[in-house]
């Protein structure tokens, strides 16, 4: 086969480093940072919400090639069964000229050369660690050698067979040895399996692995568990996503105001008083407005502006003796905290990468009500950086993962960026308070106990959210809303994907941003900004919240109290709510259509819904 390649968007999520991907029926493992080809193969990405974060740190971007291995190693002949060991050995001594891969074979007589196929599990622990699963054992687990004789590993022909029995579970599933001894997976996924872990990482130097939740033996290695080979559990990506919205117009005034010699020299008065009155800031700031309003002019910025700026450099400098705080580890709750008034701003934004045009929503369908304003996003630029990653369950008693995969920690994180457009929606705060006052006890009931659930997973400080019935909502619609921007503008559902913005219920404001998420072509096609017009959005909102009045899972998909993914949705399933893991940043969880068009009625349970955020638009 030619050398195997995937997009480069997806070795941040879902292919990123320590993680399995398929390509072209075979399987192989992304190998960790220190061993991706280093020089011109990474080009270094520029964004300034991560900036203070990173350092000393910075992002880069693979442009050729990523460290592969085959994995697992274990592969079976599906016309023989025979089940053959495919070392990196093999594959380094069949490797073409050209650096294209073989494609592992059966040597059997009668297969003709038939492809082999990578087995189906794996074995993984708590601390990121993934082995193969000793096939050896399972074919004598209950082998007497009385019965077969002796049997080594290094000698033993394995078969893997499928006997149709039992509807194809577990206990159908045998591994066979040459010997004789055989035995079937039955109990593989009931618990740990007999072999412990051994800190391997495919390709990478070996480590120890400790499980520090045994109090009865301290120093045992971590248990090991069979997961499906493309399970999504085998790999749980930490991802941090930004917005690049530095260079926007207020920064820009700033370096206007910054760069004048009048204004430096007010500034340094300023900072002189202010220690005078012990760094009481308020006498400074106000002798110095008639000067700032001059200044202003002579820059061509509003006053706003330059006062803006003007308290930001006499906080920073009128406290020279004391050290400007560490930088904090960021948090995607912070960056989301940080773009939403560039994107919220009245004025709109025209800088290198983000051009944002703002317009009032009309009367039609009482949308003015309900929103402060739409924005059409004509450019932007999103950078995802990898920062590691867990399996099989995500919990701060887990270690995450490096990139390195155990070696020395290079000086960088793997990142994407993705240039491309989107449709910006600001939520009225009022509209919103009012809706949560009027159906506050039904709100409660039907989101009390998936928002506790969600705290006590850890889902918000991991996706980076503030669980509350807002969010909620606000995810239910964004979900409705991409699956009929998909309809009606030409995009493909996976190519697009959801930025959800919420606040606290001490601090509320809500937007939401659905934008392009692919790195090619499809990503600035200029259809989807051109939705964000009134006239044209507003037919789609309408559209939308419509859609989601009803469903072809109705009435169970509505009057469930839980499902999804650990039974933390309501009314959400894939026949009206569900879209594609790729467009939700929030694994499809947390969604009640009812929340956006619920018309109050008692369901089929007795249960008084509440009416939705959405409802007084249906009967316009």
């Amino acid at each position: 086969m030619p050398k195997p390649t995937i997009r480069s968007a997806q070795l941040i999520s879902p292919f990123g480093v320590g993680s399995l991907c398929e390509i072209d029926g075979q399987s192989f493992f992304v190998r960790g940072t220190g061993s991706w080809a280093k020089g011109y193969n990474l080009e270094k990405i520029e964004v300034g919400s991560l900036t203070d974060w990173l350092r000393p740190r910075q992002l880069k971007r693979p442009t050729e090639s990523v460290a592969i291995l085959r994995f697992p190693h274990w592969h079976f002949c599906p016309e023989c069964r025979k089940m053959i060991k495919w070392t990196p050995d093999k594959d380094r001594e069949l490797v073409r000229d050209d650096g294209s891969l073989p494609r592992p074979t059966c040597d059997g007589a009668k297969c003709r050369n038939i492809r082999l196929v990578p087995m189906r599990f794996v074995a993984a622990c708590d601390n990121g660690h993934i082995d193969e699963i000793d096939w050896y054992w399972w074919a004598h687990r209950a082998h007497e050698p009385a019965h077969h004789g002796a049997c080594s590993r290094t000698t033993s022909r394995l078969h893997f067979e499928v006997t149709g029995k039992s509807g194809g579970d577990f206990s159908s599933m045998v591994i066979r040895c040459s010997c004789g001894a055989s035995g079937n997976l039955e109990g593989i996924a009931d618990g740990p399996l007999p072999q412990k872990c051994r800190g391997y990482q495919p390709g990478e130097s070996p480590s120890t692995c400790v499980d520090s939740e045994n109090k009865k033996n301290p120093g045992a290695p971590k248990p090991l568990y069979m997961e499906p080979r493309g399970s999504s559990s085998l790999h749980y990506a930490s991802v941090i996503s930004a917005l690049d919205i530095d260079g926007d117009t207020e920064k820009d005034a700033w370096a206007k105001l910054r760069s004048d010699p009048i204004y430096q020299g007010t500034l340094q008065m300023a900072v002189n008083l202010v220690r005078l009155q012990s760094g009481d800031t308020s006498l400074a700031i106000q002798s110095s407005r008639a000067n700032l309003g001059a200044q202003a002019e002579d820059v061509g910025i509003s006053m706003e502006d330059a006062l803006a700026c003007f308290e930001a450099d006499l906080g920073t400098s009128s406290d020279d003796a004391s050290p400007a705080p560490p930088a904090t580890e960021i948090s995607q709750q912070g960056i989301l905290d940080q773009e939403f008034p560039v994107l919220a701003n009245p004025k709109g934004q025209n800088s290198r990468w983000l051009i944002a045009r703002p317009q009032k929503p009309t009367a039609r369908f009482a949308l003015d009500e309900l929103f402060e304003r739409f924005v059409r996003v004509e450019r932007l630029r999103e950078v995802r950086a990898f920062r590691g990653f867990q399996r099989r369950n995500v919990s701060e008693k887990h270690a995450m993962v490096s990139p390195s995969l155990g070696r020395q920690q290079p000086d960088w994180l793997p990142a994407m960026m993705v240039l491309g457009e989107g449709v910006f929606l600001e939520f009225s705060n009022s509209a919103i308070a009012a809706w949560r006052e009027k159906n506050e006890e039904a709100i409660e009931e039907f989101t009390h106990s998936h928002l506790v659930n969600a705290e006590t997973l850890g889902l918000p400080d991991r996706m980076g959210f503030n669980a509350n019935p807002t969010f909620i909502m606000v995810h239910s619609f964004a979900h409705l809303l991409l699956n009929q921007l998909s309809f009606d503008c030409g995009y493909s559902s996976t190519s697009l994907r959801e930025r959800i913005y919420c606040g606290t219920d001490a601090e509320p404001y809500a937007g939401l941003l659905i934008y392009t998420a692919d790195s090619d072509a499809e990503g600035s096609m200029g259809g989807l900004s051109e939705m964000g017009a009134p006239e044209r959005l507003e037919d789609v909102i309408y559209r939308a919240v419509s859609r989601g009045q009803w469903c072809s899972g109705d009435p169970v998909c509505r009057e469930l109290d839980a499902q999804g993914v650990d039974g933390l949705n309501r009314a959400a399933c894939h026949a009206c709510s569900l879209i594609a893991e790729t467009s939700c940043t929030f694994s499809n969880v947390l969604l009640d259509r009812v929340l956006v068009s619920g018309d109050g009625r008692t369901n089929g349970r007795g249960t008084r819904e509440p009416i939705g955020y959405f409802n007084k638009i249906l009967g316009r």
